[in-house]
């Protein structure tokens, strides 16, 4: 764009005229225009015909595409064997047909243009974003915080280098030997097209093309309501791996507060169908708590596919921001997760052990547990495999290398994170025991967890209750809080040693009710704000 604008000043008026046509042709999707129209949803770009037309084209192209990409080498497999090899003439013929589709991708982005080119609302935003992107002004002086557009528009905000923030890494991996290479490959090529054609859309169906089609008129509405009510800020991440991540900040601090909840910044990891457009931040931000939402690769205007290695780029870079450039201390930072969200939690927390607290809300402790009772088990060998070398989503194994507060959030009804809807079955459960394990590890012992699954079974609030179960929490809260006091907060704890039997049963259900807390709710219901909370170091309730 900048190079454009200094040929404008050198150009005739056939020239410039030509100029602005390649802007159009080149220049990002307008989708709103924020300040227009009634309420708080803006007005929505009205494209002409040719621009609509041609967008319909592009998309289905697009569509196709992506379905020729994984479905290809499958269907020349089944006509190899089938038919055998192909005549001279069917491969004439399939040529021809390879060509005339980037042909007419071609032409349609040509034609699109030229509907923009004719439109004078994308002429207006174009002569904006153009203004913003030579002055380097703040968008709301300039007029761009105005328009709702595709973020590749956006010049990048904040990339992963501008920050001197270390991440510990702790993740390890062994390589594979040359003959071992060998004898696996057929075996880990059939995990490779499961992971790529099946295993990335039932695990993050939000990437599939069709479905952010299908939701980008709801995206940008809800983008343009949290600029309106909350004067947000929406910044395009650039991470370690190219990816560009698109996020949204609403800064709260300084608000007239008297808990001060403003100076915490809650980051928010969506679901796998979820974005920050629709998802969590209004939770945190209800609360007066300073939020940053973000897209997981692939989902919304993110670029990129969201596996576990892109996974952890993407939230590293989120992180690396909210410290260096939004100014956010690690301790004043909460990471609220939900669902499978709390794998991207999961890798902040191990990668950035001094962050204030973690709050996970209807997640598991592992990924495939839960695949397996989805499948049928004579697909059980070719899953596990394409989920432990692709899809390892082990949040309970990254979780236990982080030392901060944390509280586990239980969905009573949770039909996706359990079998057959029955509570003993949640991944929850088994996410608080290998966290307390971790932690306590004299006190979680074989001879005191079946009370806890006791407890983890009991449906009833009042069944689960310190004072029904006889439990003194003024003398657990003060025994953690002295124990505290003179070895540190850092895990594991030796807490346990002096206590007999019915004393560590005691203790451990208080830490049970400490560590999670349960919501009367399924999978999908979005949680109340006055059931969030963010734990903190040392405070132990005793309710």
């Amino acid at each position: 764009m900048d190079n454009l604008n200094r040929l404008q000043q050198r150009s005739g008026p056939r020239q410039w005229a030509f100029i602005r046509l390649l802007q159009c042709i080149r220049g990002p999707r307008l989708r709103r225009i924020v300040n227009r129209g009634q309420g708080i949803e803006g007005e929505g770009y009205e494209p002409n015909k040719l621009e609509k037309y041609a967008d319909n084209v592009i998309l289905a192209v697009r569509v196709v595409f992506s379905l020729a990409l994984y479905t290809t080498p499958l269907y020349m497999v089944y006509f190899l064997l089938r038919y055998g090899f192909p005549s001279l003439n069917g491969v004439l013929s399939t040529a021809k047909t390879v060509v005339f589709v980037p042909i007419s991708f071609s032409l349609a982005y040509i034609i699109r243009g030229v509907g923009r080119y004719r439109n004078p609302t994308y002429r207006e935003f174009l002569t904006t974003l153009n203004s913003s992107a030579t002055n380097q002004a703040d968008r709301q002086v300039t007029g761009l915080d105005g328009y709702d557009f595709e973020l590749s528009g956006l010049p990048v905000t904040f990339r992963h280098d501008m920050s001197s923030v270390k991440p510990l890494r702790l993740t390890s991996s062994r390589k594979k030997g040359l003959m071992e290479k060998i004898t696996s490959f057929p075996l880990s090529s059939l995990r490779w097209v499961s992971a790529h054609l099946v295993g990335r859309r039932l695990i993050y169906p939000g990437s599939l093309g069709l479905f952010n089609a299908a939701v980008s008129t709801a995206l940008s509405v809800g983008r343009t309501k949290m600029k309106r009510i909350h004067n947000s800020i929406r910044s395009r991440l650039l991470a370690v791996d190219g990816n560009t991540i698109d996020c949204m900040f609403v800064d709260r601090r300084g608000s007239p507060d008297i808990t001060a909840k403003g100076n915490k910044l809650v980051i928010c990891c969506e679901g796998n169908a979820a974005f920050y457009e629709l998802g969590m931040m209004e939770i945190p931000l209800t609360c007066g708590y300073s939020a940053l939402g973000w897209n997981h690769p692939g989902f919304g205007d993110s670029s990129g596919l969201p596996f576990p290695a892109q996974e952890l780029n993407a939230i590293d870079v989120v992180v690396r921001y909210a410290v260096t450039k939004l100014g956010f201390a690690f301790e004043d930072i909460v990471l609220y997760a939900w669902s499978i969200g709390g794998f991207s939690a999961s890798c902040a927390a191990m990668s950035y052990p001094d962050i204030g607290a973690v709050v996970i809300d209807a997640s598991f402790d592992e990924l495939f547990p839960l695949v397996g009772t989805r499948i049928h088990p004579r697909l059980h060998w070719i899953a596990g495999g394409m989920v432990k070398e692709y899809y390892d989503l082990n949040i309970a194994e990254q979780l236990s290398r982080y030392h901060g507060p944390m509280l586990i959030i239980r969905r009573i009804g949770d039909e996706m994170m359990s079998e057959r809807g029955l509570l003993s079955t949640n991944r929850g459960n088994y996410l608080l025991i290998k966290i307390l394990q971790t932690r306590y590890p004299l006190i979680v012992t074989e001879e005191t967890l079946p009370i806890l699954w006791q407890w983890l079974e009991k449906e009833e609030e009042t069944e689960r209750s310190l004072v029904t179960l006889r439990v003194n929490p003024a003398l657990c809260s003060r025994q953690l809080q002295l124990y505290m006091a003179d070895n540190g907060p850092k895990y594991p704890w030796t807490i346990g040693n002096m206590l007999s039997l019915d004393q560590k049963k005691e203790m451990l259900l208080f830490l049970a009710g400490q560590y999670m807390s349960n919501f009367d709710a399924t999978h999908n219901v979005g949680l109340p704000p006055d059931f969030f909370r963010v734990p903190s170091a040392g405070n132990f309730s005793l309710n």
